[in-house]
């Protein structure tokens, strides 16, 4: 998917819930995978960030209620948690875009002592495309369910 700045156009049609790919419940691109969770899918994929997407149709944060919000973020803060025990990264680093799907998410970004962008923000263009080996993505994916599962009952 493009950003908006590629074609607005489309963009502006998924504004509305009925043309939202989420919503709408569009097939995940080949190799993505989801963790449902209460008020938010976890969806990842191989070499990508992960992102933590709203269920309900929400375009910016400030769309959001006091306690759609407040849900939100607890589940973004689970996460977060989550990622970085099953990572051991030093730092994760949250964003909030929506440039090119307007359905709010949050990525989530483990950041590590030698990753290749020390003291500044990931430039996408330039970041590895084979972090996983055979068969590490689907046990970072089992590991992560694990947590979230074992984390859910100590909030």
């Amino acid at each position: 998917m493009a950003s908006f700045h590629k074609n607005y156009q489309e963009r502006e049609s998924m504004l509305k819930e009925e043309n939202c790919p989420v919503c709408q419940a569009a097939p995940m691109p080949e190799g993505m995978v989801d963790i449902e969770l209460p008020h938010s899918w976890l969806v990842m994929e191989p070499n990508e960030c992960l992102k933590g997407v709203y269920k309900p149709h929400r375009i910016e944060l400030h769309d959001l209620t006091e306690s759609e919000l407040l849900t939100l973020m607890k589940e973004v803060q689970r996460c977060g948690k989550a990622l970085k025990k099953v990572t051991n990264a030093v730092k994760i680093n949250y964003e909030i875009h929506g440039n090119s799907l307007p359905h709010l998410h949050v990525h989530l970004y483990p950041r590590y002592m030698d990753d290749p962008f020390p003291g500044q923000s990931i430039d996408y263009s330039k970041k590895s495309k084979d972090i996983y080996k055979e068969g590490e993505f689907e046990a970072f994916v089992q590991a992560l369910k694990d947590e979230l599962k074992y984390n859910q009952y100590k909030s």
